[in-house]
């Protein structure tokens, strides 16, 4: 590679860094986000720490460049006074906000699906919530993000939110309802439909005959269904899954007199 930049400058320093000579620099970092911070405070680990990115001042003191929720979460901790870190020196300001914006430009988002992996590797509770009720459906997540299948889903966030709200029992009718609809569909399995179909179930819980709603799925396209939601949110506003709910349960009713559903609430 004839593009390798050789001007690398000069080595960091790695040290420990007491926690009270850390300021940060309002000009280019962005506000801190106090739930981020309480998060870190309450599953604190140096295990999952790593080191903070800081810039040296004339005065002796630090400027944090990158890791300012982690520095922050420690300086709460009352049994932390000290944190390791990587030591930069930088020319002024404006050096420390490039290298701020470089730092965060090049690393590589965690995605989901990644996310997913590993919180089932280290038993996390959510994580273990969202595989048992896609096994418990004959589903999964991809591998990974363009790898699409029949009965996998990328929707990590969207099973978890249908769990919360609607429950274990809803969201499993909900995927299989899918995947009786569409088992051939590669993009069956996704989050807003997962949303839309476990509010209806949790809201018809007796009423609703799950074949019946595979059965107007199966009729239907989602770009069909998609075309309907969007008539339903110009007409009345709401978000998209209340739009698709109520196309749902509208072609479901369609020449009923009896056990007719509602689109039910969002919970």
């Amino acid at each position: 590679m004839s593009d390798i930049n050789l001007a690398i400058g000069a080595r960091p320093e790695l040290q420990w860094v007491a926690i009270d000579l850390v300021d940060v620099d309002r000009n280019y970092q962005r506000p801190l986000k106090g739930k981020l911070v309480e998060r870190i405070l309450r599953t604190f680990s140096w295990q999952k720490f790593g080191a903070v990115v800081l810039s040296r001042k004339e005065d002796g003191r630090f400027n944090v460049v990158e890791g300012q929720h982690r520095w922050k979460a420690a300086a709460m901790h009352p049994d932390i006074k000290e944190i390791p870190a990587v030591i930069v020196r930088h020319e002024d300001v404006k050096d420390e906000a490039d290298s701020f914006l470089s730092i965060n430009r090049d690393r590589m988002a965690v995605t989901s699906v990644e996310r997913y992996w590993a919180g089932l590797t280290a038993g996390d509770k959510d994580m273990m919530a969202i595989s048992r009720v896609l096994q418990a459906a004959g589903c999964d997540v991809v591998p990974e993000q363009g790898h699409y299948r029949p009965n996998l889903t990328n929707s990590i966030g969207a099973v978890q939110r249908a769990l919360q709200r609607f429950g274990h029992g809803a969201t499993r009718r909900a995927l299989l309802v899918i995947r009786a609809a569409w088992p051939d569909d590669n993009n069956a399995l996704r989050g807003t439909l997962i949303l839309a179909l476990a509010r209806i179930i949790r809201s018809n819980e007796k009423t609703i005959a799950d074949a019946d709603l595979a059965a107007v799925l199966r009729r239907e396209s989602f770009a069909k269904l998609t075309a309907g939601a969007e008539a339903f949110k110009r007409l009345s506003g709401g978000s998209a899954e209340t739009a698709l709910s109520k196309t749902i349960a509208e072609l479901y009713n369609k020449g009923k007199r009896v056990n007719q559903i509602y689109f039910g609430a969002s919970a």
